[in-house]
């Protein structure tokens, strides 16, 4: 029965890498049901660029307290990115973006969070940074497992832990890489960073800061499909360091899933 599970999952690897335009995904069985009949859990491996976030992903807008799908967002947009000491809700202009693109499907982890008996899901590339409950330091989305604690901001505005029940790689519609002066946002009610590939959020947010100079000199242009050149030149930079000089911590490519 383990043997038929794991052909299926060859096949299935198969598929998956051929379907996917500028990288591939492969993933095999590592925990299968006692019978063998049943994935209970996935590891996978991808080469994915940056993606961040899917177009149906939504954050609230200051002026209307409501959410607006990242499809829709304009720069200059106010948006919720934390929640402070005292329960207000801390709302941060986006300044710019990565890159974005309305077309094109593209795969994402759909991260299910249960929070008071309700559940809610976050769709994220599997390597962009996500902060777990009460911890400063994010992970990667792809390194997260099942009955980890995400920060959720529950609809009374308050920080909450959420439970992660499912998690399951799927295909969405666009990708957007928004960004704020705080370096965090809250997507779909759950606090993520604006960074992605590397693993040290204080760093990306120190090196960004010259960016964030030459933005508030000259303004933002309109989002692009193109990585900003900024950061094409800082992945480079931080590829030779990791290279010739000392490691830093990038994305394995590793993803754990409970359902394909």
């Amino acid at each position: 029965m383990f043997l038929t599970v794991t052909l299926f999952v060859v096949c299935l690897s198969s598929t998956i890498a051929s379907s996917s335009g500028s990288y591939s995904t492969s993933c095999t069985c590592t925990q299968a049901s006692v019978n063998g009949t049943f994935c209970w859990t996935w590891t996978c491996q991808t080469n994915q660029v940056t993606k961040c976030f899917a177009g149906d992903a939504t954050v609230e807008l200051s002026k209307t307290k409501q959410r607006k799908t990242m499809r829709n967002l304009n720069i200059g947009d106010e948006i919720l990115v934390n929640i402070d000491e005292q329960g207000k809700r801390i709302y941060e202009p986006i300044y710019g973006f990565i890159h974005a693109n309305h077309n094109g499907i593209y795969d994402y982890l759909k991260i299910t969070v249960e929070n008071n008996f309700q559940q809610q899901p976050l769709i994220i590339s599997s390597n962009h940074l996500i902060f777990r409950f009460n911890q400063t330091k994010p992970c990667f989305a792809g390194h997260l497992k099942i009955g980890d604690q995400l920060q959720v901001i529950s609809n009374d505005g308050i920080s909450q832990a959420g439970s992660i029940v499912d998690i399951r790689l799927i295909k969405s519609q666009g990708f957007y890489a928004p960004l704020t002066h705080s370096g965090k946002l809250i997507v779909d009610g759950i606090l993520v960073s604006n960074y992605a590939v590397v693993a040290n959020h204080q760093l990306a947010h120190l090196v960004i800061q010259p960016y964030r100079w030459w933005i508030s000199i000259l303004g933002s242009s309109s989002y692009s499909e193109n990585i900003q050149c900024y950061f094409q030149f800082l992945y480079t930079f931080v590829e030779k360091i990791n290279k010739w000089l000392f490691s830093i911590d990038l994305y394995d490519g590793h993803i754990f899933i409970s359902s394909l």
